[in-house]
């Protein structure tokens, strides 16, 4: 069996996995990497999108995983371990409009496994991987190893009315600030991308077929440009597009209880 060295020796082409890439931002995110050169793999749940993947890009290998199985989770993540990575990128999230009804209790399993729980799993295992590659020379020589979370611009909001989607994301964007200074003396990259409104079919789907009416939405191919740059400049909470992140800071800024007021009467579902 090869050791962690002698694997990564042999084969010097950057390798990315995509945690949530079979769909939306991380597929392109996924594509834009493989056309860059780089091996590519990819996990999603859903096996029509998997096989889709497997005929449309053969090069990309994919792998089956319900991340709201942590025991699954974890057999993923012993399979991966017998390759190294230069990049993570957890892209997977799950989301229920809880503007229009509450949740139930599969909502909220759901909701907290994907967001949260196997985020945080995922995370752990990328972190102590990464710095055992971090001990190959050859390893570090040939790129630096990154994780990347793709959280929410509603994770920016901090007020006590937020959806718990929203408090999910600012939970994943406060995971990966202190992974970030947790991993800087092994000259690991970790970065947050929170974004607004991207033109994907998941979004198009939760709104009859057509999202153009969110507020600054932006298409996947303007997202991925996005992403790649965050990652290219090494920005630890990557905000976009600039004019929600100008909103969203001025809102941050108000007097809390008008903050309060404003985002509970536009936001918040009845009481």
């Amino acid at each position: 069996m090869k050791t962690l060295v002698e694997d990564t020796a042999e084969n010097h082409t950057p390798h990315i996995i995509i945690v949530g890439g079979t769909s939306g931002l991380g597929l392109a995110l996924a594509v834009y990497h493989l056309q860059l050169g780089w091996q590519v793999s990819v996990v999603g749940s859903n096996v029509a999108k998997i096989e889709h993947i497997n005929g449309q890009y053969p090069t990309i290998k994919t792998y089956a995983c319900d991340l709201t199985d942590s025991v699954q989770t974890q057999s993923l993540l012993d399979k991966l371990s017998a390759t190294s990575f230069h990049r993570l990128i957890y892209s997977a999230g799950s989301y229920t409009n809880e503007r229009v009804h509450h949740l139930n209790q599969a909502e909220s399993d759901q909701m907290l496994a994907i967001n949260l729980q196997a985020f945080e799993q995922v995370f752990r295992w990328a972190s102590v991987k990464s710095k055992q590659q971090h001990q190959s020379l050859d390893f570090a020589k040939d790129c630096r190893s990154s994780l990347i979370c793709i959280a929410s611009i509603a994770g920016t909001m901090d007020y006590p009315y937020a959806s718990f989607y929203a408090k999910s994301k600012r939970a994943m964007i406060a995971t990966a600030s202190a992974y970030r200074a947790a991993l800087a003396p092994y000259n690991i990259q970790v970065n947050c991308i929170a974004s607004g409104y991207i033109d994907t079919q998941a979004l198009r789907d939760l709104n009859n077929g057509d999202a153009s009416h969110k507020p600054f939405i932006m298409s996947l191919q303007t997202a991925v440009v996005e992403v790649m740059q965050a990652i290219d400049n090494d920005v630890e909470l990557a905000v976009f597009p600039r004019s929600m992140r100008y909103i969203t800071r001025v809102l941050n800024h108000l007097p809390k209880p008008l903050l309060n007021l404003i985002l509970r009467s536009k936001l918040d579902k009845p009481s």
